[in-house]
């Protein structure tokens, strides 16, 4: 059997605890230059030159203004697009690619909330993020986060993620 090398894509996303029970949620905008909307948690590219941990705490930083710290990581979700990336994928994506999400959890930060252009951040319970219109696969993403027995999930291109 031949094996496929697709060029791999390093993202990021944290999930941001304030201690009473709320997590900070980011309204994930649609448009034309990514498709991929609704209720998610910050996160994005892992730059050339930057480690994985910086990458979340920069993502971070120009998505909500918030300086995160101890940094939990608590998985990973992989999945590969195989010919032509699904409509409702982000824009980015690139055909026949891999992208891997380093998952974070952290109760650690300072500064103020503030919105940026990838969409309006506010506190929410998990409950109403649930019920609020969750971006694609994200449930997948809460699940991997929150259950110390899930290492990852994963997923072709226009399938839901398997949890493992």
């Amino acid at each position: 059997m031949t094996a496929t090398l697709y060029p791999v894509v390093l993202c990021n996303m944290c999930m941001i605890e304030d201690g009473h029970g709320r997590v900070l949620v980011q309204h994930r905008r649609p448009k034309a230059s990514n498709s991929w909307h609704g209720l998610a948690f910050p996160g994005g590219h892992v730059e050339n030159g930057e480690s994985i941990t910086a990458s979340v705490i920069r993502e971070v930083e120009e998505e909500t203004g918030l300086v995160v710290s101890n940094l939990h990581l608590c998985g990973i979700v992989e999945w590969e697009i195989v010919g032509e990336p699904p409509a409702d994928s982000a824009a980015e994506c690139k055909p026949d690619s891999k992208y891997i999400v380093f998952l974070f959890r952290t109760t650690s930060y300072s500064g103020e909330i503030r919105s940026s252009s990838e969409g309006p951040v506010e506190w929410m319970t998990l409950e109403e993020m649930r019920s609020g219109g969750l971006a694609p696969n994200m449930e997948e993403h809460i699940r991997v986060m929150l259950d110390g027995n899930i290492n990852e999930a994963y997923g072709l291109s226009g399938q839901t993620l398997r949890l493992l």
